[in-house]
Formats: C-alpha cells, structure tokens, sequence
C-alpha cells in the first residue's frame, strides 16, 4: 500500500477521439458498417465466414469480426438512449468482442450524461474486476473522458461510479490511491462518494486507514458534510476510541453542522460498550436539555447499563424520564430492569414493571418471562412463578424448553403433579424433545410427593425414549425409594446402575444412608456406613454429614456429636447443614455444653460458624440465663460482619431481663431501633416485659412506688406509641404481659379495658389473662368483681388453672 502524501506519478492519456484506430480502406469500413448495422438490440448478429473484405490487418477488430469504430458510430447513435445502448455494449461482448478503450469511453460518457450511476458502476467493476492491469486504463479514461462530459453532474457521477467500483470490485486502499489521484488530477468528488468510501474503509474495520483519509480530506480543505462526520464517530466509537470520537464530535460543531439524533447515538452506543456509561448518560441528557431527541437504543443502552451495575433506582428515573420526554419505551427498555431485579431477589418489582409493560400495550418475551418465574422459583414462590406463567401463556408467548423445565420444576415443589404432567405432555406436543433434566425433575417431583409408582413409570419411559439417566437421575429416584421405605427397591437400583456402567458416587451413597434413617433402619445405615469406611469410599464431606444427619433424624444426638467429634479428630470435615443441625438439637435438649463443643471444634478449624450455628447458641445460652457467653457471642457475631435480626436481639433482651440487667435490655432494644431493624410484636413484648419486671424488683429494693409508678407509665406510653408507630399489633402473648404490668401496679379498671380489647380484636382469651386480673381484685379485696371474673371464664369456656384455684383457695376461701 502507497501512502496517501506519496500517491505517485500519474499518466495521463490521449484525448478519447485520438484513440479511435485509422482505417486502411473505405469499402472495409463499407462493410463493417454493414455488419455493425447488423447487430441490433434482440441480439441478431450475422457471423461471416470467408469474408470477402480486403485483407487489411485491423488492430481494433473484436473476435466476433466487428471493427470498434463501427462500435462507437452505434454507440452515438444511442446517446439519448442510455439502456439500449447498454444492451448493445453488453451484448456484443457477449458475443465475443473485446472492448477497448474507445468503446469503453463511449458507454461511460453515456451513462455518465445521463447520470445512470448503478450502470456505471457495474462497468467500471468489469474493468477493475477483469484480472487486467487496469488501474492506469481506468484512470487515464476518466482523465480523457472529462472534456467531452456535457457538465459537472456528469462528471461527478462518473468520478463517483468509479471510487463505488473500486469499494465493491477492488480494495478499500486501492479505493483511497485511485480516489486521491483523481483529485490530485483536479477532479471533485460528491459528498455523497466521500461518504461512502470512509464507509466502506470503516466497515473493512481500517480505523487507522479511515483516519489517514479523514485528516487527508481537511487538510486539502474539502468539505466533509454530517454524513461523513456520521460514519467517522460511528467507527471509532464501536472500536472503542472513545477520546477520538469526541474529539471529532467537537470538530464537527466547530465546521458549524449541528450534529444529529444519530451521532449521538453512536457516541452513547460506543461509551456504553467501553463502560463508560456515565458519560453516556452525561451526553443523553445535554442532548435532552438542548432539544435533541435522541432514540430510545440510547435510552436502552444507560438503562442497562445502570442495570447491570445494580443501580436500579437510577435506572428506573431514567425510565420515567425518557416516557416523560415522549420517547416511548420498547420491551428492552423494561426488558433490563425486570432481569437484573430479578437477579438481585425483588421480583415483586419486576411484576410489577410487567404489569406496566401491558398497561402501554407491551407483551413481555421469553426471555423476560424466563427471568421472572426463574426468580420466583429460586426463592420458592412457586404460585406466584405459576401465576404469572399462565398469564403470559395466554398471550401467545412463545414457550421454549428452558422455560417448559423452570415450569415443571415449580409445579414438583409444590406438588401439582398432575399440572406437571400436563406440562410435559404439552411440551411433548409442541415438537419439543424432553431431555434427561425434564425427566429427572419430573421424576424427583413424584418421589418427593411419595408417588413412586408414577416415578418408576417416568423412569421407565425415559429408558424407552432412549435418554440415558445420568447420577442425578439415579440418586433422585434412590432418594425417593428410600424416603418412602422402598430400601430394598432402592438397592436394586444401584444394582441396576452397576449394569449400566454408572458407578455410584458419594451423593448415591449419602442418599441411600439417608433413606435408611429415615426409614427407621439406622443399623444398616451404619453397616454401610463402616463398609464405605473400610472401603475409603466414605472419606467425603457429603457421606460424614449423611451420617451425622441420620443420627439426628433417629434422635441419637449423642452419637451424631460422637462422630463428629470422631471426625473432627481425623482431619474430617462436615457441611453446614449437618453442623447446624447438631448445634441446634443440641440446644434444643439443653445440652449447652455440647453444643459449645461443636461451635469450638468448628472454630479450631479455621471455619466460620454460619449465622444459625451462632443463633441456636446465643438463645441456648440466654435461655439458661448465661448471658455473658451469650454476650461474647453476640459481639463476635456483628465482628465478624453478620448484621444481628430481630429474632436474635429479642433473644438478648430476653436474656438480659431473665439476668435482672434491664438497663442493658433497654440498651440493646434501642440500638435494634438504631440499626433500622423493625420490632415485632414478640420484641415488644420481651421489652415490656423486660421493664415489668424492673419497676417490681425496684419496688422489693423499697424505692418510691409513686415514683415508680410514674416512671412505669411514661416508658408504657412511650413503648405503647412506638408500636403504633411501627404498626405492630399485639397478640394474646403481648395483651397478657401488658394485662399482668397493669394489674402489679394495681390499674384494674385498665387491665379490664384491656381484657376486652382482646375479645373485640377476636384473640383468643386464656386463663393466663384473667389469672393476673383476678389475682389484682382479690388483693383489693374487691370480691364481688372476682366472681364476676370466674363467671365470665366459665361463660366463654375459658379452661381454669392450677393457678386459678389457688388463687380461688386462698383469697376467696373457696
């Protein structure tokens, strides 16, 4: 490749009519006239053989016998008919003469005057294309064509047609040389032909090429129109040089065109492939202020981008701003915001974008579609993920076999197996070929819903339809067998799998030990388990915790915490599910020691306990009032970055008001406050309780009792106003702490109020309630009303206590 400073010596060549041949006689041009003459449009053409013309030795004679001059006469004959001479041209080369340069020069200026610029180009193509050396020829014959162009039309339309052909027929570099030759020869190209030769050079990907042009172009100081600046920015922006496209961006405005909607598009298009989203999104909005409307591509292209880097709520703004401009929103726009809502776990949010999608007469695609129910069933909102499946279904979406698959998995979980089947039939029906994660998924539905025999019968068909099981396949059916008690079917299984070549892995077995326990055959659990020992089969982490969870399910918890503490001893590990599952049983039984055993030999492993290891624990440790270990816990919990819920703070407050540390109660109530952690009712309670409990011991320490009492009141408002604040309603639990406070400060006519409140609010009403009023009217000595009380209990069937007829016994003397 030349480059373009140094383009070269040009030749130029003889005027066209010095190219036209001499001829030796008249009577030989009599008689190539006749039979040029003969040669018309429908392709009649005479081949004479023993010609009878003077042997004179024609340079410029075609193979088919017909002289060129006699070619240019017919072409001028046709000058005012461009397509017959066209035809003529074609024709006669089809029958076997050869074109030169005169010939050549007749049908450009033809074309040229008639402005006929697709012709034009497929004859300069067959120039360029005809494995000749022709790039001084085709040169040289525009040169000389020039002076006998009738105007500048004509000539600009040849000098195009000519860089076109060079664009489809040759190189994009042998389009720059031929290009600046010809204005080096004084030719001026079209705008139009400028625009197409930096096209064609940008889509060959030449950026460095289109560039060299480009700055050619201004240095010679031709003009470049919006359509060039338009290809330019285009380019380097989806090549990725984003500091050069604004840089043209500012030459543009400053050879005074306002750029377009579509420049701008390109730019936002090309900073938003490179990441640079934000200056996209700068430009989108000057463009807004400056009264440019831009596309609703460049609006998509930010709204995915914000999407994609979870900045959702900026995303959203961006698509209320762009309805709100008039651009109208397409199913992309909303297309981003529903998948990555749906990634990051909202999917009520992007029900709710589908639900405005339909409301502007958008249908949501199956990709959008797959994104919803796959979110829904990830977070086990299986109905919902239905619901919506149906809803679009009805509005001819097409369904593909991932989505049909997502479907199918939903409708197992929640244990619609005849809607399964359905689905898979219908899928079935649709052309749709089911493949092994169909058919296990379908098989796993009806073990977990115990329909073995259906499960055999899909299994089945599976092996006659030719689609191998895999080990998930075989491990969700061994699962099923053994979780209904068919062990001795599920044995038969592995025996088949051996069969077939599958050897069982560490899930098979965890499956079969499973199935065992849960079977009520823990001493063939074991007696695997040991083979698998002796056979080094078992050193797995999902075969320990198969075991250890075996244990538990069987209600030996001293064996499970054996093993484990076997296993740990070993260099063994379990998962997390299994070391849980110990703490928490464990716990349950008040085995706190244990339980701290395990949590420590996790430590020691440099292992993290997981959040319901440390909550099993922590309450364990505050239900036996030790709340310093509770404590010790709780703090390691939030170091270790876990953010405390409301179930664990409740735990501690309990478990400082078991201790008598109210003050640290109220602490901790206030800092769950703090961290934007909603009280529930259960907290609520546990607090006022909590603060009962504070103003009675104050009262056993002989501090003020009015004091108290009025101290007790303001902190009752002020909790009572807080839960109306955080719209929590109390339940029976709640009603009869605060009945209980109301009646130790000896308010009874309240505690009444509050008894009734409970029945109009449809509680349910217990003797625990009544117990506490009853208790305050006998220590008033107010009698009367506490029969009253007994009566009522009786009347609503409200069961009497143990402690209702000591309080009966020892007040009324009954």
């Amino acid at each position: 490749m030349r480059h373009l400073p140094r383009f070269g010596s040009f030749l130029r060549c003889p005027n066209v009519l010095s190219l036209a041949p001499a001829f030796c006689s008249s009577s030989a041009a009599a008689a190539a006239a006749a039979t040029a003459a003969a040669v018309e449009i429908d392709g009649s053409f005479p081949i004479v053989e023993n010609d009878a013309r003077p042997a004179c030795n024609y340079s410029d004679r075609g193979s088919s016998g017909l002289a060129s001059h006699l070619v240019l006469r017919r072409l001028r004959s046709l000058e005012r008919k461009p397509d017959r001479a066209l035809a003529y041209f074609n024709r006669i080369e089809a029958l076997g003469f050869h074109h030169d340069r005169s010939t050549y020069s007749a049908i450009v200026r033809i074309l040229a005057n008639s402005c006929r610029y697709e012709q034009l180009v497929t004859v300069f193509g067959k120039l360029i294309s005809s494995g000749r050396d022709n790039a001084v020829e085709v040169l040289a014959l525009l040169d000389a064509l020039a002076p006998t162009l009738n105007d500048s039309p004509s000539l600009n339309c040849a000098f195009d047609s000519m860089i076109i052909s060079y664009t489809s027929y040759g190189t994009t570099v042998e389009a720059v040389d031929v290009f600046f030759q010809l204005i080096s020869l004084g030719f001026a190209s079209s705008p139009w032909c400028r625009s197409i030769l930096i096209k064609s050079i940008a889509e060959d990907g030449n950026l460095v090429l289109m560039m060299e042009v480009y700055n050619r172009l201004r240095e010679l100081g031709i003009s470049l129109d919006s359509s060039v600046f338009l290809v330019v920015i285009k380019a380097l922006s989806q090549g990725g040089k984003i500091d050069e496209t604004l840089q043209i961006l500012r030459e543009m405005e400053e050879s005074g065109l306002k750029p377009s909607p579509q420049v701008y598009s390109a730019i936002i298009k090309g900073l938003c492939t490179c990441g640079r989203y934000e200056a996209g999104y700068a430009i989108l909005e000057e463009t807004s202020r400056n009264g440019v409307d831009v596309d609703v591509l460049s609006y998509n292209r930010v709204i995915g981008c914000l999407s994609k880097d979870r900045r959702l709520h900026e995303a959203e703004d961006l698509l209320k701003k762009m309805i709100g401009r008039g651009v109208h929103p397409d199913v992309y726009s909303y297309k981003f915001l529903i998948q990555y809502y749906c990634e990051t776990g909202n999917p009520i949010r992007a029900l709710n974008f589908c639900d405005e999608m339909y409301s502007k007469g958008l249908r949501p695609d199956a990709s959008i579609a797959g994104f919803i129910v796959l979110c829904c069933s990830k977070l086990g909102m299986d109905s919902e993920a239905l619901g919506f499946f149906e809803k679009v279904k009805t509005s001819e979406l097409y369904v593909d076999a991932v989505l049909y698959d997502i479907v199918l998995i939903a409708q197992c979980r929640l244990g619609r197996m005849m809607d399964a089947a359905e689905t898979f039939q219908e899928m079935k029906n649709k052309g749709f070929i089911p493949d092994k994660i169909h058919y296990t998924n379908l098989l796993n539905g009806y073990c977990r819903k115990g329909e073995m025999y259906n499960a055999q019968k899909v299994f089945a068909d599976m092996v006659k339809s030719d689609v191998e099981p895999d080990l998930l396949t075989y491990n969700a059916l061994a699962g099923g067998f053994c979780r209904n008690g068919f062990v001795n079917e599920a044995f038969k299984l592995l025996d088949y799998m051996l069969n077939r070549g599958f050897e069982p892995n560490a899930l098979t077995y965890s499956v079969a030990i499973d199935g065992l326990c849960r079977a009520g055959k823990l001493k063939e659990a074991e007696m695997l388990f040991e083979i698998l020992e002796q056979k080094k089969i078992s050193q797995c982490t999902i075969i320990f915790s198969a075991m250890i969870c075996g244990y538990l399910e069987s209600g030996c918890t001293i064996k499970a915490f054996g093993l484990f503490v076997r296993l740990q001893k070993q260099g063994s590990i379990v998962d997390d599910i299994a070391r849980s599952r110990l703490i928490n049983q464990l716990c349950r039984q008040g085995d706190i020691e244990r339980a701290s055993s395990v949590f420590r030999l996790i430590q020691e492993r440099q292992i993290v306990p997981n959040e319901v290891c440390y909550n099993n624990l922590i309450a364990a440790y505050c239900q036996v009032g030790d709340i310093c270990n509770a404590r010790l816990l709780f703090d390691d919990y939030v170091n270790r970055g876990f953010s405390p819920d409301v179930i664990l703070y409740t735990s501690m407050i309990s478990g400082y008001c078991k201790t008598n540390r109210f003050q640290e109660a109220h602490e901790l109530f206030c800092q769950m406050i703090e961290s934007d952690i909603k009280p529930d009712v259960i907290a609520y309670t546990a607090i006022l309780d909590c603060h009962l409990k504070e103003n009675l011991h104050k009262a056993r320490l002989g501090h003020n009792k009015e004091k108290q009492k009025t101290r007790a009141w303001e902190i009752f408002y002020k909790l009572a106003n807080s839960m109306k604040a955080m719209e929590v309603q109390p339940d029976t639990v709640c009603y009869t702490v605060l009945i209980n406070w109301h009646c130790k400060m000896d308010y009874l006519e309240d505690a009444r109020k509050l008894i009734d409140e409970m029945f109009g609010n449809g509680l349910a009403l217990d003797a625990f309630a009544y117990n506490a009023l009853l208790s305050g009217y006998c220590n008033r000595g107010d009698i009367e009303t506490a029969k009253n009380l007994v009566e009522e209990m009786q009347s609503r069937k409200i069961q009497l206590t143990k402690l209702t007829f000591s309080i009966l016994a020892e007040k009324l003397k009954i």
